[in-house]
Formats: C-alpha cells, sequence, structure tokens
C-alpha cells in the first residue's frame, strides 16, 4: 500500500499542469505522499537512519527559503517553501522505509504510467507532432495535459534510463521486451516534444554507461570492434538516406528561431538577465530570494538554468553546496555500483548515468530541483535514499569487529 500511494502521488504530477485539474491535483500529490509516510510510520516499517549531510543540506535550503521569503515577503515562495519542507519529510520516511533499489523499480512503473497517460490522452497530438506538423506559432511540439516540451523531454529523457534498467534486470523475455518498448515510447515522447537538449544528454549519458558503468572499452575484442563498426555503418546508412532529413526537420536545426546562431534559442541571454539580477543585491547573492523566487511572475524572466535557478533561490552558500552535491551525485552512485561488484547483477545499473543525464540537461532547464513534476520528486527521492545507502555502508565499515549479527536493513546491505 505504501508503494501505491507513493506511486500514485509521483505520477499525479504528471498532472500538476493539466486545464481544469492541476488545482486540485497539486493538493492531491501532497496527500498521496502523505498517506504513504503516515503509513509506514504507524506500521512501523522505517529504519533507524541518522540523517545524512545531503539530506541535512536539503532541509537547510528549505529552512533558508522559509526564512527569507518570510523576511521579503513573498507570499507564493512561503507557500512552495512549506510544501517543499513537507515533502522532503515525506521523502525521509520513504527512504528509510524502501531500498534504494525499489524505489528505483517504482520510479520505472511511475514512467510507464505517464507514458500510457499520453497515448490514451494524447495519442492525437503525439501523432500530429510526430509528422512535423506546423501551426500558427511554428512547429507542433508534443506537450499532453499543458505540459511543457523541455519538461516532456526532462520526464522521459530521464524515464528512459530508469527503464532501461529494467530491460538490463529482467528476468524474462516478456518483462524484458515489454520495458524496452517502455525506452522506445519514451524516445518517441522525446522527438515528438523536439527536445534537443534531451537528446544530448541522454546520448552523453549513454557514454558514460558505456564506458564508466559497464565498461565496454575493456571488454572490445577484435571481433566486438568489427560488430560495433558495422553496427554504425548500418546506422549511418540508414541516418544519411532518411533520418537525416526528418530529424533536421523534426530538430528545427536550421530554424531561424531555434538553430545554431540563436544563442541557444536565446538562453545565453536569459543566463546573463540571471547573473545580472544575482549580482545586483549582496543578500540575494549570500542568502538568495527563497525557493521559487526566481519564477517569471517574480523576476520578469525564465532563467531556463537549473543552476543559476538554484544560486538565485538559496544564494551562492547553500546553493552552491547543493549544486556540488548535485555534481558529485553520480560519483556517488558509480561508487556505490562498484562497491557492490560482486552481486549477480548491477542492481544500480543507470542510477549514475540518470545523475549524469540530469546534469546536462537541466544546463538548459530549471526543473532539478522541485516537487511539481514526477522526475523532479524521484530525483529527491533517489537523492536522498542514495546518500543514506552511502552512509550507512560507511557506519557499518566503521562498527566494531565483534559485533554479534546486527540486523541490517536489505538496502544496507546491499541485498536485493
Amino acid at each position: 500500500m505504501i508503494e501505491t500511494l507513493l506511486v500514485s502521488g509521483c505520477y499525479l504530477a504528471f498532472w500538476s499542469n493539466a486545464t481544469g485539474v492541476g488545482a486540485a491535483v497539486r493538493p492531491a500529490i501532497f496527500m498521496f505522499l502523505f498517506l504513504a509516510a503516515f503509513l509506514a510510520v504507524v506500521t512501523n516499517k522505517i529504519q533507524r537512519i541518522a540523517a545524512t549531510p545531503i539530506e541535512i543540506l536539503l532541509y537547510i535550503v528549505g529552512i533558508l527559503s522559509a526564512v527569507v521569503s518570510l523576511l521579503r515577503s513573498e507570499e507564493y515562495c512561503i507557500y512552495y517553501t512549506m510544501y517543499y519542507v513537507a515533502i522532503l519529510i515525506f521523502i525521509s520516511v520513504f527512504a528509510r522505509t524502501l531500498t534504494l533499489e525499489r524505489l528505483l523499480d517504482l520510479g520505472a512503473f511511475v514512467i510507464l504510467l505517464c507514458i500510457a497517460t499520453c497515448i490514451i490522452f494524447d495519442s492525437k497530438g503525439l501523432i500530429a507532432a510526430l509528422e512535423i506538423s506546423v501551426g500558427p506559432n511554428g512547429l507542433e511540439r508534443y506537450g499532453p495535459l499543458n505540459n511543457h516540451p523541455l519538461l516532456m523531454g526532462h520526464i522521459f529523457g530521464s524515464g528512459s534510463l530508469l527503464l532501461a534498467r529494467r530491460v538490463y534486470l529482467a528476468r524474462n523475455l516478456l518483462q524484458r521486451y515489454l520495458m524496452a518498448g517502455g525506452v522506445f515510447l519514451a524516445w518517441t515522447m522525446v522527438l515528438a516534444a523536439s527536445s534537443r537538449s534531451t537528446i544530448i544528454a541522454l546520448m552523453v549519458a549513454a557514454v558514460f554507461a558505456a564506458i564508466f558503468e559497464f565498461r565496454m572499452l575493456r571488454a572490445i575484442t577484435g571481433k566486438g570492434f568489427v560488430i560495433a563498426a558495422a553496427v554504425i555503418g548500418v546506422l549511418a546508412v540508414f541516418y544519411y538516406g532518411f533520418a537525416d532529413t526528418y530529424l533536421i526537420n523534426m530538430l528545427e536545426i536550421d530554424s531561424s528561431y531555434r538553430g545554431f546562431g540563436t544563442g541557444a534559442t536565446g538562453r545565453t541571454d536569459l543566463w546573463a538577465k540571471s547573473l545580472d539580477a544575482l549580482f545586483s543585491d549582496p543578500t540575494l547573492i549570500a542568502f538568495g530570494g527563497g525557493l521559487r523566487s526566481s519564477e517569471y511572475m517574480v523576476i520578469g524572466f525564465l532563467t531556463e538554468n537549473s543552476y543559476l535557478t538554484i544560486l538565485l533561490d538559496s544564494g551562492i552558500f547553500a546553493g552552491g553546496a547543493l549544486i556540488l552535491v548535485l555534481l558529485y551525485s553520480p560519483i556517488m552512485a558509480l561508487r556505490l555500483q562498484r562497491s557492490r561488484a560482486n552481486a549477480p547483477k548491477k542492481t544500480l545499473a543507470f542510477l549514475p548515468s540518470f545523475f549524469v543525464f540530469l546534469l546536462i540537461q537541466c544546463f538548459f532547464l530549471r526543473y532539478f530541483i522541485g516537487i511539481g513534476n514526477p522526475t523532479s520528486l524521484l530525483t529527491l527521492v533517489l537523492l536522498v535514499s542514495l546518500s543514506m545507502y552511502a552512509g550507512f555502508a560507511a557506519c557499518l565499515a566503521q562498527a566494531p569487529a565483534n559485533t554479534a549479527g546486527p540486523q541490517v536493513h536489505p538496502q544496507i546491505s546491499g541485498s536485493t
């Protein structure tokens, strides 16, 4: 039941921008997550795990935002901060109740629900986008339930990595084919949204996974090299024979509005404005303006960069520390993965790549840390759980050698 409520809360975030229901959905997200956390508490399923530095930092960000928002009388920031801190408390409960591996499984299931929702409720829009339809405002980019195309890329690009993990860990062919179909559909959503930053981030994440997670360079033999070269050759023939024209039109590579030479579609100008806003006020540099203080309704423009958003919201100290944690997250995940090298399979496969994807993708959009969409919610859950996993491993390593068989939660022992 706890898992069902958690999945429901994260999935409902996909509807938070939907016309007519968004206002009702947002409180429902809170209620589902609250009920999941409450059930975990009353059923005594929570492990007694000390707070980790990353977890404490996330709370500091929330407390700092509350103080600054009150001093600046920013009502929207106060409201958002209350939700953030409350949901962070729930996340702390989830990270002490479910294993990191199980949370990754649930994240993949949330993405499958989002894919099914797109197909059921807006398949016509998906087909129209894939057919490269042009409307009065230019290219029709896929954004069901009033979700921005960039957000669609963020959700389904990161989600495809969670589904790829399930392909890798699948115990039978049927499950593997179903999960592989989910990966294909997630990539289709990304393409329909014409989210070029997502494609770049996925390519970087794929290279990272191949080289650092699965160490394919070490496994390549003469025969493997020939096979890889043949696959690349076939893909090149396919691309130059058909896909190049389609992709150029779909991704608007030659567009005067979105093509090369547009300053990352105008983002460089927005980044310059964000830096000007940050350095315009010494108190803003030090403490930030509070969570969501960098929204359009407050500063009059969009930052379109998660790192600048974090600095504007939380300042150079707390915000800078949070950025460093985010930059370190794939390394932390990779070290944890390698520490479990004796496991039959990499149960944390694609988790380091998931964070690498976010680091690249969020350079072009502002959704890294938040609670308003499935991926931002899952990112917070996985980040806290990851920090707890590693922290407990360190605690167990420092435990006295004469400790007689302590009972250890599966998340800490490494079993699945």
